[in-house]
């Protein structure tokens, strides 16, 4: 740093020179020179650049792993007032000017970091020239500094508990003494808060939060405790499930008229054991158990539900549902048709060569009874297309399989539409029509 002062009178001597003054007045004019140094000279010098501010620059460390600290607070000051503070950058370096004015006021500067942190003071020549660049060196660290901790991601989330964690990146230069998570409804837990105590020192722990409320919005943080004070992790936010179990409905399956088989699976129990499972149906969509429903054993796993009861020829909504102290939660719903219960009937073709003029052979199959014992079979017949049993018919026993009927007393030379039937519990059912003449 020059330190040579500079002279004010040559300065002045230069302007009276070109001004031509009197050198009886020379005297005078540099005492007052003198005593205004701090202003016209100097002025006038700062403003033909020979005079100029003072860079000031180092680098804070800390002293208990030698690394550079960022983002620490750096302050000038004369002992008692702070003239002016910069903040370090990541590799821990700062940079402050020192202005005329703080030298002229104060002939040494303090350059120091937070309390935690040492300082240094520097001497400076009362009237430096030029722009001066000065490196303050290393401003070390005096102690420990807070711990540093992140937050884990939340896991296994269920109706009252979660798990959490974290990992403490940096100690701070004292020995951690407690670390955990602590959480709340409210923002910005602390440990004022429900908290674990999850070890202790560097590095990453895992915490097991309890007692939670079912579906409800949480704040975590993690945090870590060293001599210094606590410091705490990014907040994270989580919602505690319903507590409801997880189930799903199986297909729906060997459906007949009035009988269905399907059931489902309790894949979760929400964090409550389970005490009632099976299914549920109605012919409204959306089906509870307020409506028909089945009860097949207790907890997790697969179970199989048979339907009964139902109505022929009729759509039913199905689900699964499961049960425990939290409430009742239903699967995805499944819909179906039972059959219509009538039997199948088919009508045989007609022998030409069996008809004369007053009678004639036909017959059927009974294929299936639709879930009732077939009771009557036989053809009706009449002069007309479509005809019931209210028509002339013949009864030709009972249950499946083929018959013969022998259809008498009919009319020569008349057309006649006939049509094999089949009657059960839920009614009749016709086969296709055929039609013949007598002779």
């Amino acid at each position: 740093m020059n330190n040579e002062k500079p002279s004010v009178v040559r300065c002045l001597k230069s302007e009276v020179k070109k001004k031509s003054i009197m050198k009886k007045y020379l005297c005078i004019l540099c005492v007052l020179c003198e005593i205004f140094a701090l202003t016209g000279c100097i002025k006038s010098l700062e403003d033909e650049g020979i005079y100029g501010e003072t860079i000031c620059s180092g680098t804070v460390i800390n002293n208990q792993n030698s690394q550079p600290v960022g983002g620490m607070r750096v302050s000038k000051t004369d002992g008692t007032t702070i003239a002016d503070v910069t903040l370090t950058e990541a590799d821990g370096s700062f940079s402050i000017a020192v202005t005329p004015e703080d030298v002229h006021h104060n002939y040494y500067l303090w350059f120091e970091a937070d309390s935690l942190y040492g300082s240094r003071d520097v001497q400076f020549s009362r009237f430096p020239y030029g722009n001066q660049q000065f490196n303050l060196g290393v401003i070390q660290v005096q102690g420990p500094v807070p711990p540093t901790v992140q937050t884990a991601a939340v896991q296994a989330i269920a109706g009252n508990t979660a798990a959490a964690g974290g990992t403490v990146t940096d100690v701070g230069g004292s020995a951690v003494v407690r670390r955990g998570v602590c959480w709340s409804v409210l923002q910005l837990p602390t440990i004022d808060d429900p908290h674990t105590t999850d070890g202790r020192g560097p590095g990453d722990f895992t915490s097991q939060m309890t007692g939670l409320s079912l579906n409800t919005v949480y704040y975590v943080r993690a945090y870590a405790t060293n001599s210094v004070g606590t410091t705490y992790g990014e907040q994270l936010e989580f919602c505690t499930a319903d507590g409801l179990p997880t189930v799903v409905t199986d297909t729906v399956t060997n459906v007949s008229a009035t009988t269905a088989t399907t059931g489902g699976e309790a894949m979760a129990d929400g964090g409550f054991a389970i005490t009632a499972r099976g299914v549920c149906w109605s012919t409204a969509q959306q089906p509870t158990i307020q409506n028909n429903h089945t009860a097949d054993s207790l907890g997790l796993g697969t179970f199989a539900s048979q339907i009964t009861d139902l109505e022929p020829g009729t759509t039913y909504y199905v689900r699964a549902y499961a049960t425990n102290v939290s409430g009742t939660a239903y699967g995805d719903e499944q819909m179906f048709t039972t059959q219509s219960g009538l039997c199948t009937v088919t009508t045989a073709a007609v022998d030409t060569t069996a008809i004369t003029a007053t009678t004639a052979i036909l017959g059927g199959n009974v294929t299936a009874d639709g879930g009732f014992a077939c009771t009557a079979r036989g053809i009706c017949y009449g002069t007309q297309p479509a005809p019931t049993i209210a028509n002339a018919h013949t009864t030709d026993g009972s249950g499946t399989g083929a018959f013969t009927s022998q259809l008498a007393v009919l009319q020569s030379g008349v057309t006649y539409y006939a049509r094999a039937y089949a009657t059960n519990a839920i009614g009749t059912v016709y086969g296709e029509e055929v039609v013949f003449s007598t002779k």
